[in-house]
């Protein structure tokens, strides 16, 4: 038997061993064999269902069964272990002989590696030789080439001064011709940059630097000249080649320079004489006007730079590398101004700034009108003489200003007075609505706003730039004056609110100290809530007839916004994108909530003082009892004729000339506030009235039982009940009355307790 055989056969009575059916279902050896058998995981997983005992004494078992199949096998094969070495004879032998072979080839093997590294590093040491030698004929060659383009720049440089410079007055061929050396010196000098730039670290080109240099500038003085001389005699061809060769020594402002000093200055300079000689011969008290003068130059640019212009901007490939409208045109208009007109920047007078700001967005707009590709407007706008342009304009002073001026106009007349004779404050600066649609307002607070708004989307005030501050600006000034309304309506309500707790503390109701605390608090934090702000104690002195017309000036105020204002912003804003038109409407829209809900306090304020006229007629309430008990009467059929006078105030002063411009929403809400704040009065009388009659009552009961010797309470008086009759009479006939006014007393909570107080349960079922 082989060895192989042998461990087949002990490996088999292993795996005989580990199916032994004595062994528990949970103990399974043949895991024990897997290659990624864990013992730590094989008892963790094991041990939460067997203990450790349990599972410590099946592995001992199981190992004394493996060593005693271990010795029986050794035992079974035994004598084939032992015959096994003798079995191995002359093992070294054949050995030595395998041997032998292997070492020749690997010493071979040796020698042919160190052969080839040898030739790879001569290989490799070559290969560096050969390219420092590139390297060094590289640089060679360059300075070779750098020398003789330097000789040749020489010698063209002196055939253009041997030339001589060129005019205006010379031929066109000529000067086409000029231009084409000078297009070839162009690129011959941009070649030796290239090679100056290439070899910047050897000494020759350090050397040759200021040659370098001064050909550049040599050259460029020559292109100068031709560059004028081509402007002058309005040579297409030439001026192409000139500022091809401008561009290939990548100097595009140089020319910007030429074209600002030889076209641009002269036509502006003749626009700013002209201008100032107008200005002389109208009076020493007149200046030029920065409208009249960038007019003037805008068709001087127009008559003068229209062909250079058209030319150069129309081959989009060239122009990209220069910036003629920014660098000649802006640039020189810019200095021009700041040498001549520097007062026209200043934002100190807002009329003059307005002008001409629109003025000078009206030359750039001219400007970019030559334009002939988005790229080319979006290269104007990005240059550096439109970012100074732009900058001189002082927008964020200029808006402070007019806010200052518009804010606090308002401030100022935040004061219940009569408007002007007009009513209608002013109507802004030119931009308002129209004269037939002018609302008229009869307090200056109203006048204000409404004038404060015109100017906001007035055409001589207002700026694109600016258009989010005046749209905030707007929505401001109606915040304000709403906001002046609630206070001056809260303060009011506060002041009653402490007039009568101080009338109920004075008759002997609630403690004094503690009511007049608490509606001063109250007064304090509606009428104080705003530090700064306008005094809000006008509406604690105004009367309904005042009140009705601030109500109409706000019903005014509503309409022009709605039908006025908001179309023409939204004409001023048409050039933003949609959803910018959409957020303002809905800003004005809240505003315009707001104020409605001001106006509904305004109506609130009025029907408090005409409830007060009212509450006069209803005193007369507290005579029934005295009349009912003085007097024999029978069982009352109708009200008493004071309920039909409790809003007569309510019913005159709707009549009255003061109430005509009123809307019919207004009246409403003046009606619907009468009658509540009567109902709630007319409540407490009533309470205090069937109470003391309750007590009167039960005080008579008390007296008769004493007088009788009993103690019942008995029934209630005839007295009485006729009291409550014409209390529960008058009650209806005060509901028939407020219903002629259009108000539904049903849906009143003050009417609902006033009516439950006057019925009894049996009344309230007959009734239903």
């Amino acid at each position: 038997m082989t060895a192989n055989a042998a461990v087949a056969a002990a490996t088999a009575r292993t795996d005989s061993l580990s199916l032994d059916s004595s062994l528990p279902l949970w103990f399974k050896p043949e895991l024990f064999t897997q290659p990624d058998f864990s013992a730590v995981g094989y008892v963790s997983d094991l041990k939460r269902y067997v203990p450790l005992e349990t599972l410590s004494s099946e592995l001992h078992s199981h190992l004394d069964a493996l060593k005693n199949k271990l010795v029986e096998v050794i035992n079974e094969d035994y004598n084939d272990f032992v015959s096994l070495s003798t079995k191995l004879v002359n093992v070294d032998a054949a050995l030595n002989r395998m041997q032998r072979p292997l070492v020749e080839l690997q010493e071979k093997l040796e020698a042919v590696r160190d052969s080839i590294g040898g030739q790879v590093g001569e290989l490799q040491s070559g290969l560096q030789r050969r390219q420092a030698v590139a390297a060094a004929r590289e640089l060679l060659e360059l300075m070779q080439d750098t020398a003789h383009v330097m000789s040749k720049v020489d010698k063209l440089l002196g055939e253009v001064k041997a030339a001589g410079e060129v005019s205006s007055g010379c031929a066109p061929e000529d000067l086409e011709a000029h231009c084409r050396l000078l297009d070839r010196v162009a690129s011959e000098v941009s070649r030796l940059q290239f090679y100056a730039a290439r070899g910047q670290e050897l000494e020759l080109m350090r050397q040759l630097q200021p040659r370098i240099d001064g050909a550049a500038a040599q050259l460029q003085g020559c292109l100068d000249a031709a560059l004028a001389a081509t402007l002058q005699s309005q040579s297409p061809a030439a001026l192409s080649i000139c500022l091809h060769a401008y561009s290939a020594i990548a100097r595009p402002q140089a020319a910007e320079v030429v074209v600002r000093t030889t076209l641009v200055a002269p036509v502006v300079q003749a626009a700013l004489a002209e201008q100032r000689a107008k200005a002389a011969a109208a009076g020493p008290a007149a200046g030029a006007q920065l409208v009249d003068v960038l007019s003037a130059v805008t068709q001087g640019l127009q008559a003068q730079c229209s062909p250079f212009l058209e030319h150069t901007l129309s081959q989009a490939a060239s122009s990209q590398a220069f910036d003629f409208l920014g660098g000649s045109l802006l640039a020189e208009v810019h200095s021009a101004l700041e040498r001549s007109l520097p007062a026209v920047f200043s934002a100190g007078v807002p009329a003059a700034f307005h002008s001409n700001f629109l003025a000078a967005q009206r030359f750039l707009a001219a400007l970019e009108a030559y334009c002939t590709t988005q790229v080319q407007v979006l290269q104007f706008r990005g240059s550096t003489a439109y970012a100074a342009f732009a900058k001189k304009w002082n927008l964020p002073v200029y808006f402070s200003l007019q806010f200052q001026d518009i804010a606090g106009a308002l401030e100022s007349k935040l004061q219940l007075q009569p408007a002007g004779a007009n009513g209608s404050g002013g109507g802004g600066g030119g931009g308002g609505a129209a004269a037939t649609g002018t609302p008229r307002f009869a307090w200056s607070p109203s006048a204000a706003v409404w004038k404060g708004l015109q100017r906001c989307a007035s055409s001589e005030e207002f700026l694109p730039q600016l258009a989010d501050k005046f749209v905030r600006l707007a929505l401001q000034l109606l915040a304000r004056y709403a906001a002046w309304i609630e206070h001056g309506t809260a303060a009011r309500g506060s002041a009653a609110a402490a007039a009568a707790a101080a009338a109920q503390a004075a008759a002997g109701g609630a403690p004094p100290a503690a009511d007049s605390q608490q509606a001063g608090s109250t007064a304090s934090s509606a009428a104080g809530g705003t530090a700064g702000q306008a005094d809000d104690s006008w509406a604690a002195a105004a009367s309904p007839e005042q009140l009705s017309a601030l109500r109409c000036d706000v019903d005014e105020l509503l309409a022009g916004l709605l039908s006025s204002f908001v179309p023409q912003l939204s004409a001023l804003l048409s050039p933003m994108p949609p959803v910018a038109g959409e957020a303002v409407a809905a800003a004005f829209a809240d505003a315009a909530e707001r104020l409605e809900g001001a106006a509904a306090g305004v109506m609130a304020a009025a029907g408090d003082c005409l409830t007060e006229e009212s509450v006069d007629a209803l005193k007369q309430l507290r005579g029934i009892v005295a009349s009912y008990r003085m007097t024999a009467r029978s069982m009352p059929s109708k009200a008493s004729p004071y309920v039909e006078k409790v809003l007569d105030p309510l019913r005159k002063f709707l009549k009255a000339e003061a109430a005509a411009k009123l809307s019919s929403k207004a009246r409403q809400q003046l009606a619907e506030a009468v009658v509540a704040g009567v109902c709630s009065r007319y409540l407490a009388m009533v309470e205090e009235t069937l109470s003391t009659v309750r007590k009167t009552a039960r005080s008579l009961r008390r007296i008769k039982a004493r007088q009788q010797g009993g103690e019942g309470a008995g029934p209630v008086p005839d007295t009485d009940k006729l009291i409550e009759q014409q209390l529960l009479l008058d009650v209806q006939e005060w509901g028939q009355q407020a219903q002629q006014f259009g108000v539904d007393v049903s849906q009143l909570d003050s009417y609902k307790q006033l009516w439950d107080a006057v019925t009894t349960e049996d009344e309230k079922a007959a009734a239903l």
